[in-house]
Parts: structure tokens; sequence; C-alpha cells
């Protein structure tokens, strides 16, 4: 797991007690506060027809945009509720949806509506509220602010597929990352192609090489710790024949323990990944595509969704019982979290190894007691695969946690032949 910057948590409650809510009103709202996307999305087909509520049916509706990697649509039910809805979503919930707009306009390089979308809230609410009991939008309208005049960001690619060198190597006792090669002002690095991270983050020694452009200088930086980093730009990085333009690169402060144990110094994040729309792994041949023609949504439908703070999970299957993993091509290896361990605690402690538990990311690295599994069958799509001796951490490990079942890393991807990563269906496929 590496820096995800500009987190924002987004916590959403409707309540429909006492309104006579049916079945389906009820349903949909227990799945809404609990934040299960996978299930609001798998059921809400055939729950939509007989939801009462019509604030909540364009609730849901913007919520499964929101996690489902639709944000046009997303903005637009969001405005629907804030203009027809208020009543019915409250002041907790209508603070929310600002926020959540106005962090979609800021992913999408609309700056300066953001902030002032933001801006707008603020000053409405101050005669009854300080801003100061807002602190994730007045965060939001401050780093808005600060950026309003950058340009956004920009893909510009070829009418045809481009490929690329994708080099996965050994990186320290038993893990391994995955390197593509970037050129910056003419001159080609090596990036760690990581889907854990949300946004593009280089080292300060490597920011400082490439000549970055810092626009803003502090900025919270959240993995194994939080910490402050930097926002910085550039013209443009290339990678393979595809232009990224005017990305915002997250600035990391040194690690020594990290920067030692990982070598961190430039990643590729979902920032450039989402924007190409697919990629496909090819680890045996050792190449990346991302292809023009994307390919369709299978049969068995969806298994990604996006957090609220930008994180992407993966919905797999261990026999019958649904597991939501962290997809992190950046994590060197993969593990299963205190939330697993508290599931099967009974069966892990009698047939489970006892074992220390090394995580590492931003912050440092953190050692956690737990066990070490000697087989675990995982469904994805429709294939099958054994994660061997696979750690199990008995603590949580981070405050960015939530709760997903453990991470799928490099030692995931290493098993397959190809991997497809499709944001505009938001699967992952593999084979």
């Amino acid at each position: 797991m590496k820096p995800n910057a500009i987190v924002l948590a987004i916590f959403l409650t409707f309540s429909v007690s006492g309104l006579n809510a049916q079945e389906a009103d009820e349903r949909v709202a227990d799945l809404i506060n609990k934040s299960d996307w996978f299930a609001l999305e798998e059921e809400y087909p055939r729950l939509r027809d007989n939801i009462r509520l019509a604030a909540l049916k364009r609730f849901a509706d913007a919520l499964i945009c929101t996690h489902f990697n639709q944000p046009e649509k997303a903005l637009m039910l969001i405005d629907s509720l804030l203009v027809y809805h208020q009543k019915e979503l409250g002041f907790y919930n209508i603070g929310n949806m600002v926020l959540l707009k106005s962090a979609i306009l800021g992913k999408q390089g609309l700056y300066a509506q953001s902030a002032d979308v933001m801006n707008d809230f603020l000053h409405q609410i101050s005669a009854s509220f300080p801003k100061e009991d807002f602190p994730d939008h007045l965060f939001t309208a401050r780093l808005y602010d600060e950026i309003r005049n950058e340009q956004p960001p920009e893909i510009i690619r070829p009418d045809a597929d481009t490929e690329i060198p994708a080099s996965i190597e050994k990186v320290g006792k038993d893990g391994a990352m995955i390197f593509v090669p970037v050129t910056i002002h003419g001159k080609e690095h090596r990036f760690i192609f990581d889907t854990g991270a949300n946004s593009t983050f280089v080292s300060e020694r490597f920011a400082h090489e490439i000549g970055l452009r810092i626009v803003r200088e502090s900025v919270p930086v959240a993995g194994i710790e939080t910490g402050m980093g930097k926002i910085g730009t550039t013209d443009s990085i290339v990678i393979g024949d595809i232009i990224f333009k005017h990305p915002l690169i997250v600035v990391s402060m040194p690690n020594r323990t990290v920067d030692t144990l990982f070598q961190l110094d430039a990643v590729l994040g979902l920032d450039f990944i989402k924007r190409t729309g697919e990629t496909r792994i090819y680890p045996g041949e050792g190449k990346m595509v991302f292809p023009k023609n994307r390919t369709p949504l299978p049969k068995t439908g969806r298994n990604l969704f996006l957090s609220g703070n930008g994180q992407l999970y993966l919905k797999a299957f261990s026999g019958k019982e649904r597991l939501i993993f962290h997809f992190d091509t950046g994590n060197t290896t993969g593990n299963l979290f205190d939330t697993y361990y508290r599931k099967h605690k009974e069966e892990i402690d009698g047939c489970g190894i006892k074992d220390t538990v090394r995580v590492g990311g931003f912050g440092g690295i953190r050692y956690l007691n737990g066990f070490r599994l000697s087989r675990v069958s995982l469904t994805t799509g429709c294939m099958t695969v054994d994660l061997n001796n696979i750690p199990v951490s008995v603590d949580k490990f981070s405050d960015v946690q939530q709760n997903e079942d453990g991470a799928l890393g490099m030692d995931f991807i290493g098993l397959f032949e190809k991997v497809i990563i499709n944001f505009d269906e938001m699967f992952v496929e593999v084979e």
C-alpha cells in the first residue's frame, strides 16, 4: 500500500424509520448504511422499481455510480438530490453529498468548480456553524482553491493499442514489484505500477531530479501511517505512446526504512491507470497493454469498486464465502487481515502456524502478530487458484484499512498468464 493523498472518506446514512418503508426501501437503506457496495450493485436492479422513496432511489443510484466509476452520472444524480430532495436527505447527508460532488469534480481536474461548490456550502452554513466543525469540507475548499488555475489532467493516446514492457522483479525476501518505463523530459525512468495508490507519486529526491513544480506545500498522505507530503505537477509524462498531461503528483517525504527495503522512488497510480480505461498485464511475457478496444463485461459481472478515498477493492470467493480484497499491485505480496481472522478464528487458531506478519508502505514497516495458512482457495470470475503460505494478521495494521478481508498483491498477479483490469465496467478478469 502506497501513499494516498486527498483522503475524503464519505460516510452516508439514510434513515427510513417512521416512513412506513416497504421491504425494498429497507433493504437498500441497510446496504447503504453498511457500505456493502457489491451487494447493493447486485441486488439493486430487482429492487429499484419497488422503492417507494424517490430520494432513496436517486441516493442509491448516485452511490452506485460513484463506487463503480461513473462520475458524470454521479454528478447529475447528486445535483438532482440537492435540488429536489434536501428535506428528505437532511443536513448531514446534504453536507456529504456536497463533499462527494466536490471530490468528484476535483478528481476530474475541475479544480475551480470543486472549490466554488465547497466554498458556497461553507458560506451558507457559516451563520449557524463554524467552518472548523467541517474539517474535510474546509480542507477540500482550501486545496482546490490553491490549485484552481492549474490545467486539468488529460490522456492523449493513439488510435491503437499501446504496449509497454513490464518487469516483475523480486523485492525483499519473498515479494515482487512490477516496474514500467515512464519518460519525463526525454529521459526514461522506472515507475512501480500500483493500483493501490490513488495518485501518482514520487520521492522528494526524484521530484528535484525531474524539476517537479510544487503547487501545494502540504497535503495529508495516508498509508501504514498518516503523514504529510506535497503536490507537484509537470507538463507531461509519457507511458509508451500515451501522454499523460498535467498530472498532479504527490511528493512523499523521505522514509529511510521503506525506501531502502522497497526501493520506492516513483509510482504510477490510479490517476493514470483509470484514465486509460483498461490494462492487460501479461506476467510471463513481461509486457502490459492498454488496448484501444476494451474487453466487454464478463457474464460473472462487476467485481471491482472504488472506495470513498479512492482505493480499489476486488470481490472474490472462497468456496461460497464472499471476500473483499484491497486490489494492490504495489503490494509485494498479499495477506489476510484481522477481519478475516475474526470470522475464522477457531479454524486458524487450530491449523495456522504462528508467525509475524510484516506490512509496509508510507510511514514505515509494521510487524503484527499473526499466522500463516498453508492454502486458501480463491475464485475470481470463473477461475479458481490456490494462495499458498498466506499470512493472516491478528491486529489491524492501518487507519485506512476498512472492512476488507485482505489484500491481493503481486503474488496473486503472478499466478496468471493474463490479468485484465477494466475501469469502464469495473472488473478484473484472469486467465
